[in-house]
């Protein structure tokens, strides 16, 4: 007969292998803990010639819950990862349009009164090539092979607002131009282009909302190099490119400041010399389905729980809807809490597939300032900020 577990006592199945310790006879046991941890997610990793990470590509579809583990959240940059900066050796300035230039240490930054920002993030590239497929140029991407640059995290740090204010800004300030230590030449740059920092202009009224912050810790923890450590900006709502990494510089101007990267690379356009170019900002709305995945074909007659997410850049999500006719009919989705301002939403659908045929299951979400998701993507020669309603065929048998 089993004796009972002497009280006080770990039972083996929660013991920890050591030297000498018990070997584990769990099949499904990993690393060193006694436990029945879930199959394990891997992103796609792209290396430079030293075979250090530079870019990170998220496995978004495998994943569970609305926190990105920051080692699965993706990783974008332009020029080559810069040297690290210990924060002993880190310092921020603040000069221009201001009453009182400023240069903060890294110990001086965190005196400030603190913010806690949870927010999706996504690059404005993220489901490029869907633009050729709406085009009817080509097979349908899947999301589940490519990977997405696109994560959320919750960030802490301190308001940007709160270090613009201690310097007395003049009235004559109308942006914040924010610039890393990320250094280079874009590939895409005339001949004879001069290396320069990575930068961003901001205007004002976004860097003063409370949630655009200089953040200096990722999901708990204190950021890491590759995220943009010391200290980056974070820009909930606008695509990545406005996060700067690697942040040692603002400068407050009277204009909006000419950024290589503004008018070359991100924005709405028909062409390099269109001359109504549009800066793009605000991520746009989007849903999509991740149960069933983009790579099932088949499913068995019966109840099936169509599940995915929801996030929008100018508001809190409000709606989504489901079609399983290819958009002749719409249902409403169940939103599953909580629901942040900033973040993207879980969001799951009750089909009953009594009836074997064909299907085409899609999602289609609305924000709070009113934004319905499109079923045509906003078409511009850049390819950027696709957020187009997508089907998948499923076949019900």
């Amino acid at each position: 007969m089993a004796t009972r577990q002497e009280e006080g006592a770990v039972p083996d199945f929660l013991r920890m292998d050591g030297p000498g310790g018990p070997q584990s006879t769990n099949p499904h046991s990993q690393g060193r803990w006694y436990g029945w941890p879930s199959s394990t997610v891997n992103p796609v990793n792209l290396l430079d010639d030293d075979g250090r990470v530079q870019r990170v590509r998220t496995p978004v579809m495998d994943l569970q819950g609305l926190i990105t583990p920051t080692e699965l959240h993706y990783v974008v940059q332009h020029f080559a990862v810069p040297e690290v900066v210990p924060t002993d050796k880190w310092s921020l300035s603040v000069e221009g349009e201001v009453k009182r230039p400023l240069t903060l240490d890294y110990e001086q930054l965190r005196r400030f009164p603190g913010r806690t920002v949870r927010t999706i993030m996504e690059c404005s590239g993220s489901d490029a090539t869907y633009f050729e497929y709406f085009k009817g140029e080509g097979s349908k991407p899947s999301r589940n092979q490519e990977r997405m640059i696109l994560s959320a995290s919750e960030w802490t740090g301190v308001p940007l607002a709160a270090v613009l204010n201690e310097t007395g800004l003049t009235g004559k300030a109308t942006h914040i131009r924010a610039e890393g230590w990320d250094k280079g030449v874009p590939a895409s740059a005339a001949e004879g282009t001069e290396p320069f920092y990575y930068d961003k202009g901001l205007p004002l009224e976004k860097a003063l909302h409370p949630d655009t912050i200089l953040a200096v810790a990722q999901n708990g923890q204190m950021l890491e190099h590759l995220h943009g450590a010391p200290v980056r900006l974070l820009v909930p709502g606008w695509s990545g490119n406005w996060s700067v990494k690697w942040l040692w510089k603002l400068e407050v101007l009277d204009h909006e400041p000419d950024c290589w990267y503004h008018y070359n690379f991100y924005y709405y356009g028909d062409s390099p010399d269109d001359p109504n170019k549009e800066l793009i900002t605000t991520i746009g709305v989007k849903s999509m389905v991740t149960h069933p995945n983009d790579d099932t074909d088949t499913l068995s007659t019966g109840t099936h729980v169509v599940r995915g997410y929801a996030w929008s850049g100018g508001g809190t999500i409000t709606q989504v809807e489901v079609s399983v006719d290819g958009g002749d009919t719409w249902h409403s989705a169940r939103l599953e809490e909580p629901i942040d301002r900033w973040m993207w939403v879980r969001w799951s659908y009750v089909w009953n597939a009594d009836k074997p045929g064909n299907y085409k299951v899609m999602s289609r979400g609305t924000d709070a300032a009113g934004r319905v998701q499109s079923h045509e993507p906003r078409y511009n020669n850049m390819r950027k900020n696709f957020s187009a309603i997508v089907g998948y065929d499923i076949t019900i048998q």
